[in-house]
């Protein structure tokens, strides 16, 4: 009896080894794939890394190109203001060289009209004596530039004429 307990022993350690063998296989195919994952998630990681890094460059290269186009667009528009202002300042100027080339004309005709009444008034209380006239000529309008408004008066006695 001995002997078949020892049997029975043997055959029973004999397959706890086979046992144990099969475990510590498993287990070594376990660790394997548990290292293939591992480093399969780690060069997921690192590209992953590495596609965030050159994501970052090109956001940061893309807003220094926006942060200079809006630099050079912000010196338009300031260019642009300036050049504005300076066409509403000659405007300005040149609308009121136009208000003051359309009040010569009704101001010259006012001048006119005074001077030719007084000598009709004369010559009907005088006797009629003969007039040398001269042509009538229109007044001379010159531009006035556009910085200065110039003011224009009738030639009388005190200039010689």
């Amino acid at each position: 009896m001995n002997w078949t307990r020892c049997e029975g022993f043997s055959r029973d350690l004999e397959k706890l080894r086979e046992s144990a063998e099969r475990a510590e296989e498993r287990l070594r195919a376990s660790e394997k794939r548990a290292l293939l994952e591992i480093d399969r998630e780690r060069g997921a990681a690192a590209k992953l890394q590495k596609d965030l890094d050159a994501a970052v460059k090109r956001a940061d290269s893309r807003g220094a190109d926006h942060h200079r186009a809006v630099e050079a667009l912000q010196a338009q528009l300031g260019d642009v203001r300036h050049q504005a202002g300076v066409l509403q300042g000659r405007l300005g100027a040149v609308l009121a060289t136009n208000v003051t080339l359309q009040q010569q004309p009704a101001a010259l005709r006012q001048a006119d009209t005074r001077d030719a009444r007084p000598a009709r008034a004369k010559s009907a209380s005088t006797p009629a004596r003969p007039v040398a006239t001269r042509p009538s000529r229109a007044p001379r309008v010159t531009p006035a530039p556009a910085s200065k408004t110039v003011v224009h008066r009738k030639r009388g006695k005190r200039d010689g004429k």
